[in-house]
């Protein structure tokens, strides 16, 4: 079956570093340490860190007894915003085929599409890191 949505990788490593650092109390978190938890390339995670830190959404020191830790409250982090870090804006659908019109008339998949982007642009803005600091994740040990 063919995926009708994805993400990017670093997308899916920057939900899950996020979730890791908020459930870490407000304590810096390694990049070594994250990747490790995460069976995740080191390099990867620190560029994705990266972005995530030049967008305000976590602060970074570098050097001993560095790491990161959120940017902000976990309650004020949607996962909507973690995606729009590394995907950009979510878009509504145009033509598969990028044309003007269809030649068809209309649209195969009529509103189908942009119903798949409206609700899953409404399912990442309603969840919050908040969400996940309380639930356990099967065999996650902080």
């Amino acid at each position: 079956m063919a995926k009708i949505a994805s993400f990017s990788e670093a997308t899916y490593i920057a939900l899950h570093c996020m979730v890791l650092i908020a459930k870490n109390g407000g304590e810096r978190m390694s990049v070594k340490d994250m990747a490790s938890r995460l069976s995740v390339s080191e390099s990867h995670l620190a560029k994705v860190i990266m972005r995530l830190s030049h967008s305000g959404l976590l602060d970074t020191t570098r050097g001993p007894g560095g790491g990161a830790v959120l940017g902000r409250s976990p309650e004020e982090i949607s996962f909507l915003e973690i995606v729009e870090c590394i995907e950009g804006p979510m878009e509504t659908p145009k033509c598969v085929f990028g044309r003007r019109s269809c030649v068809y008339g209309s649209c195969i998949f009529q509103d189908f599409l942009c119903g798949l982007v409206r609700d899953a642009g409404d399912w990442l803005s309603g969840r919050s890191l908040a969400d996940f600091i309380d639930a356990g994740v099967k065999g996650e040990k902080l």
